[in-house]
């Protein structure tokens, strides 16, 4: 089989990274740079490092946090599960009776950014610090670099004309059959500053926001910014990237069966990611269906609605709809099986152990 992948930059060498990677011995891999790398950086998601592990590089900045204005969204997990029941059920519940601590105060990873600290995550469940976690902050020109660097030693290689291919992937061309979003968003993030390990962000890049009605058209199949703009420089965009390269990788939509499913979930993953930014920085008039939706049953009892291929965890969802002024009306009944004292004092020591525990981290 003979993949031809036509671009440049990261959309382009993470592709060739993961096919060539995968499909050793399979398939042929080409690569057709279009045009330099574009200088800029990029933040990725923690689950980014896991395609990392597999790709055998370490690369970046780690990242504890993002700042959507004033609200600072962490990575890692924020207090955690009771008796079954999210978090920010038992924080509902305190918060109505006086609590005046943000949610962020029980996540670890928001407190080490707060004092300036950081530290890996433990694998030990026990260990406070098991509830670390980080995103990256990537330079794309060196980051583009490397991954050719791992593309070419997996086998790839660059050629300067477009040979006959089985599958050809658009990773540079301008988006073709069109859904369109700028209603929604009619504006992008953009990466303003990184302090104590937090990303800020603007909301002033102006976008034609939407994506591709099809991800594959024949035997074309569009990734990153030839599939979908919704200028998630939260590293929205690059996680859509990264999952859309590794389903291209597991699926090698060729027949029609695997095109239709390959359609099907990529739609799924960027109307996911479409969702979120439409949260955090969208216009939330008439909302599409599904945030309509997630963003009703939040409001009515605090539950987190999770679909098929979702691009940010439960976690993510609440304390973006938090720092977007979304506001349940009440909290599951389920944790008044504590009484409030009791839970109370639980919160108090939760807090606490996170406090002294971000005190003992090492300083940036």
């Amino acid at each position: 089989m003979k993949i031809l992948i036509v671009g440049t930059g990261v959309d382009a060498w993470m592709t060739a990274a993961v096919l060539a990677t995968a499909a050793r011995g399979v398939a042929e891999i080409a690569v057709q740079e279009t045009a330099p790398p574009a200088e800029d950086q990029r933040i990725a998601l923690p689950a980014l490092r896991g395609l990392h592990a597999r790709l055998g590089i370490e690369v970046g900045t780690p990242l504890l946090a993002l700042r959507h204005g004033g609200a600072v969204e962490p990575f890692g997990d924020t207090g955690a599960a009771l008796e079954g029941l999210s978090f920010h059920h038992y924080w509902l519940r305190a918060r109505a009776d006086g609590e005046p601590a943000p949610l962020e105060a029980w996540s670890l990873t928001a407190q080490a950014a707060a004092r300036g600290r950081f530290a890996a995550r433990s694998a030990d469940p026990r260990s406070p610090l098991s509830t670390l976690d980080h995103g990256l902050l990537l330079d794309a020109v060196a980051y583009a670099q490397t991954l050719k660097a791992v593309a070419l030693k997996a086998g790839a290689e660059v050629v300067d004309h477009r040979p006959d291919a089985d599958l050809v992937v658009d990773a540079a061309g301008e988006p073709g059959d069109w859904i369109d979003w700028s209603a929604w968003l009619p504006g992008g993030a953009r990466l303003t500053g990184v302090e104590s390990r937090v990303a800020t962000f603007a909301h002033d890049t102006p976008l034609k926001a939407g994506r591709r009605a099809r991800a594959v058209t024949g035997n074309v199949v569009a990734v990153g910014g030839a599939l979908a703009q919704i200028g998630a420089a939260d590293g929205g965009d690059l996680h859509l990237l990264q999952t859309t390269v590794s389903r291209l990788a597991a699926l090698l939509p060729t027949g029609p069966a695997a095109v239709a499913e390959f359609n099907r979930l990529t739609a799924l993953a960027v109307e996911r990611a479409r969702d979120m930014a439409i949260l955090r920085w969208g216009v939330l008039d008439a909302p599409p269906e599904e945030l309509a939706w997630k963003i009703e049953q939040f409001q009515s009892r605090g539950r987190v609605v999770m679909y098929d291929e979702e691009t940010w965890p439960e976690g993510a969802w609440t304390h973006a709809m938090l720092a977007r002024g979304v506001v349940p009306k009440r909290w599951d009944p389920l944790v008044e099986r504590t009484p409030l004292g009791a839970m109370r004092e639980m919160l108090g020591r939760m807090k606490a152990v996170i406090e002294r525990t971000a005190e003992a981290m090492p300083h940036v």
